[in-house]
């Protein structure tokens, strides 16, 4: 399988523009480009029901309802440019030290990398 190159990174803003949780907008946790997902916080959030159960040193560990993040397909979701506030696009742009600048389509400025 050929590995995907995203124009996102953890800790950046996004806006899902597609899917039960349009127009949320959230930070990138994870982001898994090999099957093209990144996790969003407080977005797609799912339920678990865990029993409890004994663990390999003779204790229990607890039960209950369980809150997480699934996986959003990149495809679903828009980098915010944080100058203009606005969902956009992504330019690259290689400077002469050979070093790649992701740029705002929207207004030319390029958006940092979050971290």
């Amino acid at each position: 399988m050929t590995q995907r190159k995203l124009n996102l990174r953890t800790g950046d803003t996004v806006r899902v523009i597609a899917g039960n949780d349009i127009g949320a907008q959230g930070r990138i946790l994870r982001a898994i480009p090999a099957r093209a997902l990144v996790v969003v916080q407080d977005v797609n959030m799912r339920k678990h029901h865990k029993r409890p159960a004994a663990n390999a040193k003779g204790g229990i560990t607890e039960g209950g309802i369980v809150t997480y993040e699934e996986p959003v397909s990149v495809s679903n979701v828009m980098l915010v440019c944080p100058h203009c506030d606005e969902p956009t696009r992504v330019r690259r742009r290689h400077d002469a030290d050979g070093t790649i600048e992701r740029i705002c389509k929207r207004c030319d400025n390029p958006i940092p990398t979050a971290g």
